[in-house]
């Protein structure tokens, strides 16, 4: 019997992880896990919190059943229909693989070493006397395109109190 000829009993008697290898058998290709999901809902009547409280066994049982292969994104298929040379190649995950360097790659230009670059990037942002010199020219000309566009700034009195309050504590110390 063909499971789009289920009756909602039938449906209810079985797990969707053994509907779902039925209707993978029946198709006989891979199918996406939503659309999977769909048909069973359309087919036993589900509401929505049914089957919402349904799937999450569902799909830990997907991952962990050896009966199922994930070909990709949430797409599903049975193992049985793959050699192990196809599984390898759909399931096998990115491996990054580096190369072992010997002293004499050290040296090469085109190699950078792991972390090298970091290291450069954080030197880049270190504060030298020249950046402390050229802060206040800076905010001069910031100042000087602000009244040029019109535009006024007013510094907030709480602000200029406790800056107050933050130099005559410095002279107390």
């Amino acid at each position: 019997m063909k499971i789009s000829e289920f009756t909602k009993e039938m449906m209810d008697e079985n797990s969707f992880i053994d509907l779902a290898y039925m209707a993978l058998s029946e198709k006989g290709k891979e199918v996406n896990l939503y659309d999977l999901i769909d048909e069973f809902k359309t087919i036993g009547g589900y509401s929505d919190e049914e089957v919402e409280t349904r799937v999450v066994q569902f799909y830990t049982d997907l991952n962990t059943d050896g009966r199922f292969l994930s070909t990709g994104e949430y797409m599903w298929g049975l193992r049985d229909w793959y050699s192990v040379d196809d599984i390898e190649e759909k399931i096998a995950p990115t491996v990054q693989k580096f190369d072992i360097l010997d002293e004499e790659d050290e040296d090469s230009p085109k190699i950078a070493l792991l972390g090298e670059d970091e290291v450069e990037d954080e030197l880049d942002l270190m504060a030298s006397e020249e950046d402390e010199e050229n802060v206040d020219s800076e905010d001069e000309e910031v100042e000087d395109e602000l009244e040029e566009a019109g535009l006024v700034v007013e510094e907030d009195e709480e602000f200029e109190n406790e800056d107050d309050e933050y130099e005559d504590n410095e002279e107390e110390v």
